[in-house]
């Protein structure tokens, strides 16, 4: 995969490789692109709005840094370096954004319409490392750490 040696540094590798995030303490924060033009945000940033073909004033943003789990499933049966069992889930973000990926947490732990905070960590492992990427951590009832 052409993001593995794109993002790699010393057995690490990012995706995607471009890295459309920002931590700082202890927080992630994902970046994502609004359209001048309609308003529609998306992730990961576009050079064109996905939603009326704008090729000009995209303009990145930062995305709110906890969602909504809008549905979540088990995997059990995995390819190659991923850990099984592991929670993949939809999570809506306040900006009108679904982004699709794993949840730090047992399915049984889980329930739709709760709070999931955005985290990094590893999504995959293999001879050359671990895969970092953007996943989800669930977070207590009432407890919306990072919203701002």
């Amino acid at each position: 995969m052409d993001g593995e040696t794109a993002g790699s540094t010393s057995g690490i590798a990012y995706f995607p490789p471009s890295q459309p995030w920002t931590e700082a303490g202890g927080t992630v924060r994902l970046h994502g692109s609004k359209c001048a033009r309609c308003g529609v945000v998306a992730f990961p940033p576009h050079p064109m709005c996905p939603s009326c073909g704008a090729e000009r004033g995209q303009h990145v943003v930062e995305l709110s840094g906890v969602g909504t789990l809008y549905t979540f499933s088990e995997i059990h049966i995995a390819p190659k370096g991923f850990a099984t069992p592991y929670a993949v889930g939809y999570v809506d973000l306040p900006e009108g954004v679904r982004l699709f990926g794993q949840i730090d947490a047992k399915a049984s732990e889980l329930k739709i319409g709760q709070q999931v905070a955005v985290t990094l960590g590893p999504v995959r492992t293999d001879a050359g490392g671990a895969m970092i990427s953007y996943k989800f951590k669930a977070l207590a009832d009432g407890n919306a750490k990072g919203t701002a």
